[in-house]
């Protein structure tokens, strides 16, 4: 072999690892693509279901059905500092745990403070975290978490919660993730903020 023979040789075993390198990097961004849109269509999927489900709700609970005049002060709703489950009536997001005796949220900032895990049921995939309400989802690919909180808010400036009192406007917060393997819960690589306002209109 001489020395243009071995010239050649070299240089395409060259450009066959940069085609190679190349190769793997198309394939790895197409892969990335992938999974950042199965994340967000999942995402956007769980956040919408959570906020539809809270809108179906009463604004708030002294709104209900047996309660026949319709509040005219802001006042007699629930205080800024107590939103979440009802204290005292045993709630819980869709009565979970099944067969614990508790049952559904009834109002809209019932929603405040929960956590879900979502988890799929391929084998080995783990309920969860402490803290937060696992619930299977048969056919997932991954794990997500959400994290609900709901605040009050006052025009015009809608992204700011109102802690001093009451208003006619509450806002839910639904924050979605997909954890990395590096630490499940305080490392987000994907982060999904859905926000959405509830208003009283008596």
């Amino acid at each position: 072999m001489n020395l243009g023979q071995m010239l050649l040789v070299t240089g395409a075993i060259v450009l066959l690892g940069i085609l190679v390198l190349n190769a793997n990097t198309t394939v790895y961004q197409a892969n990335d693509t992938m999974y950042t849109s199965e994340f967000g269509v999942s995402a956007v999927s769980l956040a919408t279901s959570i906020v539809e489900e809270a809108m179906g709700k009463y604004f708030d609970k002294v709104v209900a059905p047996l309660n026949a005049s319709a509040v005219y002060d802001s006042t007699l709703l629930t205080a800024p500092g107590s939103l979440g489950p009802d204290a005292g009536q045993n709630e819980s997001y869709r009565g979970y745990p099944v067969g614990s005796g508790k049952v559904d949220f009834d109002d809209f900032d019932d929603f405040n403070g929960l956590k879900i895990c979502y988890f799929s049921d391929a084998p080995g995939d783990s309920t969860g975290t402490a803290g937060y309400l696992p619930i299977k989802v048969p056919g997932s690919r991954a794990k997500y978490y959400l994290k609900c909180t709901v605040t009050y808010v006052k025009p015009p400036n809608l992204d700011v919660a109102y802690a001093v009192r009451q208003t006619w406007h509450k806002k839910i917060t639904v924050t979605v993730w997909s954890p990395s393997a590096l630490n499940p819960v305080t490392h987000l690589p994907d982060t999904l903020v859905y926000p959405a306002i509830m208003s009283y209109w008596n």
